[in-house]
């Protein structure tokens, strides 16, 4: 009689009939991992290749020695192993990079990045690195450069002169080194364009504006998307200077100063975008 209800015994490499109990076959090779995991925190953090990711310098890909092990920590030869194993893990020509990616990784965190938007600011950071090829005082222009272009990719609205501040980067050095990631590294793929009216929500509440000047700011710009005019230009300074007009258009005036800090944009910006929609649109404003 031939038996259909078997169990695998993986410690013993046996296969037992739950029928009769027999042992049907003995010996053999168990081909799975050579450890066990009672959860799935366990699973990922024992299994021997982790899933890829571009926010480590070797993808992830390296395998440790486990220093945590109780074997490895009776072992003074094993314990040897592995501090030498972590020190040879970057090599010479990757200390700049593994740098680029600590800070990257530290200010996705700090700002609460999902994980898909770090994924490719790491991603792009790659690209900027193999093409710039930044000095050791740029690295962390350069991972904040990514995260801005990653976030805009995404769609999400960042307000640059926000994050120079919090990570205590000069602003011209910023915009330079972004000059130079324009000309020099392809990186056509991931250029994405911001809609500037997912500016206006925050805009508006710091300013304490009604309704009314929210829709008319939302149509303005509307009308400069349709036209072109939005192209090129920084979303959050269009939005701005959108927010100043309606907000005198509906006789809820702010000062030019007063709309650059709400939106956390220069006021040269407000100015400059102010004068292409008054100019373009043939808006009549009476101050």
């Amino acid at each position: 009689m031939s038996c259909t209800n078997v169990v695998v015994d993986n410690e013993r490499g046996s296969v037992i009939c739950l029928d009769t109990g027999e042992v049907i076959e003995e010996g053999q090779v168990f081909i799975g991992p050579d450890w066990r995991a009672y959860t799935s925190e366990e699973w990922i953090k024992r299994a021997h290749m982790g899933s890829i990711t571009y926010k480590v310098h070797d993808s992830g890909l390296s395998t440790e020695v486990d220093l945590s092990i109780k074997k490895y920590r009776e072992s003074v030869k094993n314990r040897k192993l592995a501090l030498i194993q972590r020190r040879t893990r970057v090599y010479k020509n990757e200390r700049k990079i593994v740098e680029a990616l600590t800070y990257l990784n530290q200010m996705c965190a700090l700002i609460n990045l999902p994980d898909q938007v770090s994924e490719t600011a790491a991603l792009l950071l790659r690209k900027i690195f193999s093409s710039i090829q930044p000095r050791v005082d740029k690295l962390k222009i350069l991972a904040l450069a990514s995260i801005v272009l990653a976030s805009r990719k995404h769609g999400i609205p960042v307000r640059v002169r926000e994050l120079l501040a919090r990570f205590n980067i000069d602003e011209e050095e910023y915009w330079k080194f972004i000059s130079d990631v324009y000309f020099k590294a392809d990186i056509n793929e991931f250029k994405a364009y911001v809609d500037p009216r997912k500016y206006l929500p925050s805009i508006i509440s710091n300013l304490q504006l009604s309704q009314k000047a929210y829709v008319l700011a939302a149509k303005i710009i509307d009308i400069l998307k349709r036209e072109g005019l939005a192209e090129g230009k920084d979303p959050a300074g269009i939005a701005a200077a959108a927010v100043y007009i309606a907000s005198i258009l509906v006789d809820e005036k702010k000062t030019q100063k007063q709309v650059a800090e709400a939106a956390n944009v220069t006021e040269v910006t407000i100015r400059n975008r102010y004068r292409d929609i008054i100019d373009k649109l043939n808006i009549t404003i009476y101050v």
